[in-house]
């Protein structure tokens, strides 16, 4: 087999285990829960600490790997993932878990940010289109066996789930570092923006940390100002260096702010789900793991089979009314979960996930061909960073607002399941807020074909939540 398709086959090893590690954490919340005895703050953290650690360095990593080589990052998040996952399979409490998934979330970030340039480098033009079908396909089986196989692992152990990463690593690892050739960006020059990235870190830390221990700590009436403080010094800041980890002037655009909208809303509604949903099916109807994974799998599931037709679909309907559309579902879903209690009936719950599944569907695609359509060639780069970092972005933010008021309603009473019901109301809010900055700002325009916006297209219709 050429060089190229193993260097194809080792990017795609680091991507199957980030796509899996999006259901199958969240799968083994319950049993986390009960093992090491876990608090709520601390369940939230497993998941929050991975997504923000992601948020804050997936734009750096990827400029790392443009200035000092793009397999050399790439390796070294290979390295750090692994790592983190063994720290994560040997935690005894729940502070030791939060940390190795801290050490995820930073490996994860060049390994999200460089997987498919390493696959772009070494294909010709006229061979990326099915090499990027095979990187995309990897993608959907991950998320589509990600709650069985979670389900299964789950039954033997939930420390299992991370012990398998590594042999996947490993492989990725060795077959990467014998086929990829390496590759930089002589264009990128020197320049990280260092005090962005510091108060991007602390500001974002202070805002979550802020509302995920506003019951424990009653930190939110300090930290919660400190924290948005913090990200408007970022704001200033970012307006101010040559390059910045967010050009705010992106936002300008109006389609493009629609698209960051959407991805905003829909996959920070997303890892909402994901938390809870898990929780209810196993603590409250007393279902096992790996029933709870069959049973949740209706939210991933339409995407695998909807994405493959979303160019015929947008070609069609035009992102503009497929996103709005999608957008409308996930907030049908989400309000349809709303109403959920202990004994509610599958069939209803179902059509909750199936309204949301579909959603994710409709929406993924089509929001980052609409955030790319309009964006000149010479900041598809950033522009494409930026949106990246918008969707992890999203999971922190929404599952901490989420948790916060979960915890606020077992606070005042409420019994466990109706306390995940209404806060649910926080993703269906999200949603529909996202549904209107979706039909009030994307707009269907002619695409430009040029390889490089051609090559990011391909990159964000993939499935990174």
């Amino acid at each position: 087999m050429e060089r190229k398709w193993w260097t194809l086959a080792g990017a795609c090893a680091g991507l199957f285990v980030l796509m899996l590690d999006s259901t199958v954490v969240a799968l083994a919340l319950p049993e986390i829960r009960k093992d090491v005895d876990a608090s709520a703050e601390g369940l939230q953290w497993v998941m929050n600490a991975y997504l923000l650690a992601i948020a804050v360095f997936v734009v750096t990593a990827g400029r790392l790997g443009d200035m000092f080589g793009r397999k050399r990052v790439f390796l070294a998040g290979l390295v750090l993932f692994a790592i983190g996952s063994v720290v994560s399979g040997a935690a005894q409490n729940q502070e030791m878990l939060i940390l190795g998934r801290v050490l995820q979330g930073a490996g994860a970030a060049p390994m999200l940010s460089l997987s498919l340039a390493l696959v772009c480098n070494v294909f010709r033009t006229e061979e990326q289109p099915r090499a990027l079908g095979i990187w995309a396909a990897v993608s959907a089986i991950a998320l589509a066996i990600g709650p069985l196989a979670g389900g299964l692992l789950i039954e033997l152990d939930w420390r299992v789930i991370f012990w398998m990463n590594l042999p996947v690593l490993a492989a990725g690892f060795a077959i990467t570092i014998a086929a990829a050739p390496e590759s930089t960006d002589p264009a990128a020059g020197t320049r990280i923006d260092w005090a962005g990235l510091g108060l991007l870190s602390v500001g974002l830390t202070a805002v979550v940390l802020a509302l995920v221990q506003s019951q424990a700590w009653g930190a939110a009436p300090l930290l919660l100002p400190a924290g948005l403080g913090i990200l408007a010094v970022f704001w200033d800041t970012e307006h101010r260096v040559r390059a910045p980890i967010v050009d705010f002037a992106l936002f300008r655009n109006g389609p493009y702010f629609g698209a960051s909208a959407a991805a905003f809303a829909l996959v920070g509604s997303y890892w909402a789900v994901m938390f809870f949903q898990p929780q209810y099916l196993q603590d409250v109807r007393d279902h096992s793991p790996i029933l709870s994974g069959l049973m949740i799998l209706p939210v991933t599931a339409p995407m695998i089979f909807i994405s493959p037709f979303s160019g015929r679909l947008i070609a069609r309907f035009g992102a503009r009314g497929l996103m709005t559309a999608g957008m409308v579902c996930g907030t049908v879903g989400l309000l349809v979960l709303t109403q959920i209690e202990a004994d509610t009936s599958y069939g209803l719950v179902l059509v909750g996930y199936l309204l949301f599944g579909i959603a994710l569907g409709l929406v993924y695609a089509p929001m980052s061909t609409a955030a790319m359509a309009a964006m000149p060639r010479e900041k598809v780069g950033i522009a494409s960073g930026v949106l990246a970092m918008d969707r992890v972005l999203a999971g922190a933010v929404a599952l901490a607002a989420t948790g916060a008021v979960f915890r606020a309603l077992l606070g005042d009473g409420h019994s466990f399941v109706s306390a995940i019901a209404d806060s649910t109301w926080v993703a269906a809010v999200l949603c529909a807020i996202g549904a209107i900055l979706t039909w009030a700002f994307v707009r269907d325009t002619e695409q430009k074909q040029s390889p490089e916006l051609d090559q990011h297209r391909m990159h964000h219709k993939r499935f990174h939540l």
